[in-house]
């Protein structure tokens, strides 16, 4: 089948000859349309109650809903599409609002016992049934944010007339939703009352408390006879009865499935979706994916040149449009969830700026929004928040993250050329970077540390990313002149890596800009950086990159994937670049059956399976370390690692999701499946970005 992946045998854990995908051959087509990418990531599940369970689903146009499609063993569900599920942290409001039930000639026309297909293509969801006399298509795509359509077709194959009846009957898992009835419609309006875990582990509804939030669900059948609410749960729709349907004759049935949240108005997006024809809506949808794919897949790249790769890429298309949000509540703009799996709710903010950086090449108003959404909560003396929620009282300002804001910003820029939102976002980015020697520079040697604002490690540990790196155990919390400014008692080495390159990013910025003499300054500031980076944070007898304590400079002899950072920024001397590539690329440390993990694989706190940032594979620390090698000329090695982690990382070449993070040692995959940052820097891998 075309759009299986394809690898040669078994892959060897030291050795790269034998797991590189096959590429493609002389004469094979390569995959260019949403129709030759189906089934890409596995989206069949239908969940039992709102929460828990697998959650895999597809979402478009920044919707804050998804679908999925039924699991094959469920012929319950043959022909409905599963949900919605709401993003803003009530999870399922349905396991489906419209099953359909056809008769033919009178008898019930088993869906699932017919010739089936369900594809997840990307940007729409298609079911097909068929035999000898009938053939019943349904798919389901989005008209806008708020909106998904779904038209279904029935076909007449046979030589004499079918008498046809379709009905459809759906139903929301909230019994206290208030139904209203509308022309061709029903709306259930269902509160929210938040969620608690219980002793034992499971979900607890807290009732008794006033609803926290609410989401309304609402189904037109436009081409229904008749639609009727059954109690404040379910609908039944009756399409057409006894119709006659002639030989090689179509019957077209079409349904909008609407999700609105807590102080939207309804009324515009019924005009709005009614202006849509529906026809119009999946021609628009196959041209927009069309045209997106083409943007992504003619890029000058070896891989794209061959299929196993392409199909990555669009996987990781499809991930990052299912995590991407509209404004919604306290969200001002447009902007992704690291992942719509266990970070539903809000955007964080190096997450922002890294998925941005990927997300511009096929969505770029969409990646010039996300680098503009943090910045809407920036305090007044520069700060960027953590996170910012749908409820901005959730908004984390205990600590912010590392500086690759600029970097994002000129991902954005240079794909898009639009000077405009670089004059609207630099004196935000500017003002950013000078909180950092404001409030995270202890000694006021222009050199940073990570801090908080609470004055705990643990918010220090958060604002660098690498939250329970081996690095920060033995550190301690020193407080700053500024009220609420604390710094860790050690200068980190990917800190100041990341505000080297920033520093050059402005410069860069404030030269397009028509400010020369800012970006004069900034450039000589980097400069700085880069000889204290090359004299004070390099350890030439392990010839590795660390941080360093306060006190006294010595290093924190903790070999890490902050370690070759230097190299992505072109801190490093083309010597210390050469000894921290040959680490990189020997097995006792780096190069382990996934390689470039965060934790060197020999050191006795490598915990591969529940450490998270203690050894685990994080692909932005791959990116930054592969587009290190590159930076110095060492191209064999960087292919070498790219095709390795494509083909050793669990479920990429398959229909699996792309994860938070990967076991070094098996492939195994770990945390948040559907991950936003994974998928961004993978995309920009790929296309030699």
């Amino acid at each position: 089948m075309k759009h299986l992946f394809s690898i040669y045998g078994m892959c060897g854990i030291l050795w790269l000859g034998s797991c590189t995908p096959a590429a493609t051959q002389p004469g094979e087509t390569l995959f260019t349309t949403q129709e030759d990418f189906p089934n890409l990531l596995n989206v069949k599940n239908v969940p039992a109650q709102p929460a828990g369970g697998e959650l895999n689903l597809f979402s478009d146009l920044g919707a804050w809903s998804g679908y999925a499609l039924p699991v094959n063993q469920s012929r319950a569900f043959a022909g409905a599409f599963i949900g919605p599920m709401t993003m803003s942290g009530r999870g399922w409001v349905a396991q489906t609002l419209a099953q359909p039930t056809l008769l033919v000639n009178g008898e019930k026309y088993e869906l699932a016992r017919n010739t089936q297909t369900a594809k997840y293509l990307p940007g729409k969801l298609v079911q097909d049934f068929k035999d000898a006399r009938l053939e019943f298509t349904t798919e389901l795509c989005f008209a806008t944010s708020r909106t998904a359509f779904v038209r279904s077709v029935i076909t007449n194959l046979g030589d004499e007339p079918l008498s046809v009846s379709l009905t459809w009957d759906g139903g929301i898992f909230e019994k206290n939703a208030t139904v209203t009835k509308l022309d061709k419609g029903i709306s259930f309006n269902c509160p929210f009352y938040g969620r608690r875990w219980g002793a034992n582990g499971q979900t607890v509804i807290l009732r008794n408390e006033p609803p926290v939030d609410e989401a309304t669900a609402t189904v037109f059948f436009r081409t229904a006879d008749e639609v009727m609410a059954i109690g404040n749960d379910s609908l039944r729709a009756i399409e057409k009865s006894n119709f006659l349907l002639q030989p090689g004759k179509s019957y077209t049935s079409e349904y909008t499935q609407t999700l609105t949240l807590k102080g939207e108005d309804m009324d515009t997006e019924i005009a709005v979706m009614e202006s849509i024809p529906f026809d119009q809506c999946f021609a628009d949808n196959a041209k927009r994916w069309n045209e997106g794919l083409q943007r992504v897949l003619s890029a000058d790249s070896p891989y794209m040149k061959e299929n196993a790769y392409r199909n990555i890429a669009v996987k990781a298309l499809m991930t990052l449009n299912s995590n991407w949000r509209t404004p919604a509540g306290d969200i001002l703009h447009a902007c992704s969830f690291p992942s719509y799996t266990g970070f539903i709710g809000g955007c964080w903010s190096w997450d922002a700026w890294q998925i941005a950086s990927g997300n511009v090449f096929y969505n770029p108003e969409g990646a010039k929004s996300e680098m503009l959404s943090l910045f809407d909560y920036q305090a007044e003396n520069g700060m960027v928040p953590d996170f910012i929620g749908y409820d901005k009282a959730r908004n984390n300002w205990r600590d912010s993250k590392p500086p690759v804001a600029s970097w994002g910003a000129m991902n954005v820029y240079k794909a898009t050329g639009d000077k405009e939102f670089l004059g609207e976002i630099f004196d935000k980015l500017y003002k950013f970077h000078q909180w950092w020697y404001a409030e995270r520079d202890h000694d006021h040697n222009g050199i940073c540390e990570y801090g908080s604002t609470d004055g705990t490690l643990i918010a220090a540990a958060w604002e660098s990313g690498m939250d329970n790196g081996v690095r920060f155990d033995g550190t301690k919390m020193l407080k700053n002149e500024m009220e609420k400014a604390w710094s860790m008692d050690q200068e980190n080495i990917c800190l100041n890596s990341f505000l080297y390159v920033d520093k050059l990013t402005l410069s860069e910025m404030a030269s397009i800009l028509g400010k020369q003499e800012l970006a004069k300054q900034l450039a000589e500031e980097a400069e700085v950086i880069k000889q204290y980076v090359q004299t004070k944070m390099y350890d030439s007898e392990s010839g590795f990159f660390y941080d360093i304590r306060l006190d006294d400079r010595s290093p924190v002899k903790v070999m890490g994937a902050e370690g070759w950072l230097p190299l992505w920024a072109g801190i490093a001397t083309p010597e210390q670049a050469e000894s921290v590539k040959n680490i990189m690329m020997d097995e006792k440390h780096f190069n382990s059956y996934l390689p470039l993990g965060t934790l060197d694989v020999s050191h006795p706190a490598l915990r591969p399976t529940f450490g998270y940032w203690r050894g685990p594979v994080w692909f932005n620390q791959v990116y930054f370390g592969i587009t290190g090698l590159k930076r110095y000329g060492y191209d064999k090695e960087a292919d070498l690692l790219t095709r390795k982690f494509m083909a050793h990382a669990q479920g990429l070449m398959t229909d699996g999701p792309i994860h938070e993070n990967y076991n070094p040692l098996t492939g195994e995959v770990l945390n948040a499946p559907n991950f936003g940052w994974s998928s961004a820097l993978i995309l920009r891998l790929l296309l030699n970005q």
